[in-house]
């Protein structure tokens, strides 16, 4: 019985694709099952021998398909054959009826601009329901809901709620502890160290002819380091006259800040502003800055 309705469905979809050309010899298309279950993905292999310069597209919406739909493919391939190419397509198709389903697959061969479509030789598989024979044709009722043991507590929010306003105020005191632990510390002032060397003129006196830029540079970091050490205060991230009245606040005689400023801001000069004095005027300089640093201004 089902070859006989196999075969009228083959010789209807004959009578639909009338105008269609049927396979040439050398075309095929072969299943490598023989029944599937209901929606069940199988491989279909279609080869098509065409002319050289052709191509063969897959024509999914033509009615020989039947109740086979196409879901995709998965290769294409080439073979030349003396002036001909044999084309090779893995095709998934899926069944959708039960029985003996009938099917032609269908594709179109594009010469240029023109396109043929052409019938291959028809196939039929056995679909398989997928429910057994005895089953009932309708939805068996879910079951009634159940309670589960182990509730959520009572107490379970009201203790997380209390749990994040202690660790707030944990760490609003803690913040107060360290910031009050800050404020409390006490200052270290900065103090002569007896056995530090006292700063280093040679240098400066080596190099106060060819590089004078160097050399003031070296007078001013030589009298700040001593004025500092000496004194207690940041001499160097102090101006000249920044330095000049911050030594008459802590005591020192008025003219003697005044030379000292004097010859900060004349080490600016050369070392900042491009000034180059005379060569008599560098040895006073290196003079007055080794009896600061050495005689204690």
């Amino acid at each position: 019985m089902s070859r006989l309705f196999a075969g009228l469905a083959l010789f209807a979809v004959a009578l639909i694709l009338g105008p269609t050309a049927s396979a040439q010899d050398g075309d095929s298309a072969t299943l490598r099952v023989t029944d599937a279950r209901l929606g069940e993905p199988v491989t279909l292999t279609i080869e098509v021998l065409t002319d050289a310069g052709s191509t063969v597209e897959l024509d999914p919406a033509s009615p020989a398909w039947g109740d086979i739909e196409v879901i995709g493919i998965d290769s294409q391939e080439q073979f030349p054959e003396g002036e001909r190419v044999r084309h090779v397509l893995e095709v998934r198709v899926a069944p959708f009826n039960v029985g003996a389903v009938a099917f032609a697959p269908a594709v179109n061969v594009v010469t240029g601009s023109e396109s043929q479509p052409r019938e291959l030789p028809a196939l039929s598989i056995d679909v398989l329901p997928t429910l057994p024979a005895d089953a009932p044709l309708e939805l068996s009722p879910l079951p009634l809901p159940s309670g589960i043991a182990g509730g959520e507590s009572p107490f379970l929010k009201p203790l997380i709620g209390l749990g994040a306003v202690a660790g707030l105020l944990l760490l609003v005191a803690l913040t107060w502890l360290t910031v009050r632990a800050i404020l409390r510390r006490p200052r270290r002032l900065a103090l002569p160290d007896p056995y530090r060397a006292p700063p280093d003129l040679a240098g400066a006196d080596a190099i106060l002819d060819s590089d004078p830029v160097g050399a003031y540079r070296t007078l001013a970091a030589a009298v700040r380091r001593h004025l500092s050490d000496r004194y207690g205060f940041p001499a160097v991230a102090l101006t000249a006259r920044e330095l000049e009245r911050r030594m008459e606040a802590e005591g020192v005689d008025r003219w003697e800040a005044r030379l000292v400023g004097g010859l900060l801001e004349n080490c600016d000069a050369v070392v900042y502003a491009g000034y180059r004095p005379a060569f008599e005027r560098r040895q006073a300089d290196l003079t007055m800055a080794r009896e600061i640093v050495e005689a204690g201004a």
